[in-house]
């Protein structure tokens, strides 16, 4: 028989029912069952929820995001006031805790808002909302109104797509949000660059509407969230790879969306808010004569933008073969990823790193700038787990003489080797767990600049991960 969440917890230590917001809850499949007892605060939430149900219930476990619990504890700076001075401090909201969950007697998603206020739990109100599931709960604050809300996103009957809830607290009350339109992905932040949070739904095509991510604003005036600004996205992705939010300039926010295209392609898209246009801009996808979507970053390579250099600021990649001879096997030649940061000035990409990933041996190597110029290659030994580095003579386009060689040992492999003319990467060795790294320098005399010395290297190579 299948257990549910209260039961499993019951077994293990029957008073740890409820975890705080960034804890995880694994707490088994769902099924019909009344809960056995818990304890304790946990206990009257529990009454309070078998009393919302009316009989047997399913928790719902959010599927994404930091809050993964169906039962959810926050602490609280709202205000449940009758509006007498005397008597809100005593109405203050302490804690509250938000539980999710289904019934026997019908299939909607139930969404229960409990608070503690003078010494006592209660209910201030359930909601039932059309829904399969629970993708995520954000707690942020989009009414401007200093106090967190309280953003559910539930998963539909069928497909990918999400439908938006806003829960706010206020004056013994809670009020609730609902966006119409349907999405995919949802960001929460500070788009526009006003010190207020908006929330950015964004669509795919495949779910019959048109592509396009959609700013929604709380108005003070309307009492709920509307449509700010809008921009179309690429309609050839299927499906998100990495949707992240945050600095793409050093003064400016914006999203990143990674997205998956047919063919096991990849591209990046970048939205930020036009302040000098008023609009919501995507300016990395362009439209070539022939109807066709143009993206610099399309890729084959499954790597996503991240803050690569860790100056606070997310960079692009965009992925270059390095150069190789022609009769080179393809599986040696390496690509070079190429870490950009976009201008919201002009929109252009420049680079700020090059780096090599050795996803086999589980490292990234950062190119030195001497060896950006097109006058180094790599190739990559995957038999032997050799990443080895080359002169390259363009006017003959072939190899010059080599620089670098890294090797990845196993710990039983490096016991048994002869050493000699290898360094031992020590310091990255005890970061890594069953691998040993070692390199092998080679000076040339062919163009001593770019001779690397020991510590350069250590410098560039990095563990993924």
């Amino acid at each position: 028989m299948k257990k549910s969440g209260f039961q499993i917890l019951a077994a293990a230590a029957a008073a740890a029912m409820i975890l705080c917001g960034c804890s995880d809850a694994n707490f088994g499949d769902e099924t019909f069952l009344r809960p056995p007892r818990a304890t304790g605060d946990e206990a009257k939430i529990q009454d309070i929820i078998s009393d919302q149900a009316g009989g047997n219930y399913s928790l719902k476990y959010p599927q994404r995001g930091d809050n993964r619990s169906a039962v959810i504890m926050r602490k609280s700076n709202a205000k449940l006031s009758d509006g007498n001075e005397k008597t809100s401090k005593s109405n203050t909201v302490e804690k509250y805790a938000v539980a999710m969950f289904s019934t026997e007697s019908d299939s909607k998603l139930n969404i229960s808002i409990i608070a503690y206020m003078n010494g006592k739990w209660k209910c201030l109100k359930t909601f039932s909302n059309e829904g399969m599931g629970i993708d995520q709960v954000v707690f942020d604050d989009v009414d401007s109104n200093g106090t967190e809300d309280i953003i559910i996103g539930r998963t539909a009957y069928t497909g990918s797509r999400k439908k938006l809830s806003v829960y706010s607290i206020e004056n013994e009350t809670v009020r609730e949000i609902t966006v119409d339109d349907t999405y995919n992905e949802m960001v929460v932040d500070d788009i526009t660059g006003d010190n207020s949070n908006e929330i950015v739904l964004i669509s795919l095509a495949n779910s019959g509407s048109n592509p396009a991510a959609v700013v929604y604003k709380y108005s003070e005036q309307e009492k709920t969230l509307m449509s700010n600004a809008s921009v179309p996205i690429d309609g050839e992705i299927v499906e998100f790879a990495n949707v992240i939010s945050g600095k793409i300039d050093k003064d400016k926010k914006g999203i990143i969306l990674d997205g998956k295209k047919s063919g096991d392609f990849l591209s990046t898209q970048v939205l930020y808010y036009n302040d000098d246009e008023g609009l919501l801009v995507n300016p990395l996808v362009d439209i070539a004569d022939d109807g066709k979507l143009i993206n610099v970053t399309s890729r084959k390579d499954n790597v996503v933008s991240r803050d690569a250099d860790g100056d606070g600021i997310i960079e692009i990649p965009v992925i270059t073969q390095l150069p190789a001879s022609v009769d080179e096997n393809a599986a040696s030649i390496c690509n070079l990823t190429s870490w950009n940061q976009i201008s919201v000035k002009d929109d252009s990409l420049s680079v700020k790193m090059r780096s090599i990933i050795n996803y086999n041996d589980g490292y990234s190597f950062v190119m030195p700038n001497e060896w950006s110029g097109g006058n180094v290659t790599a190739l990559s030994d995957a038999e032997n787990r050799q990443l080895r580095f080359y002169l390259w003579n363009s006017s003959t386009g072939s190899v010059g003489d080599p620089l670098l060689i890294i090797y990845r040992y196993t710990k039983y492999e490096w016991s048994d080797i002869d050493k000699h003319a290898l360094i031992e990467l020590k310091e990255l060795n005890e970061k890594s767990k069953n691998a040993v790294f070692a390199v092998q320098i080679i000076n040339t005399k062919s163009d001593k600049s770019l001779n690397i010395s020991e510590q350069e290297v250590k410098n560039c190579i990095r563990l993924l991960g």
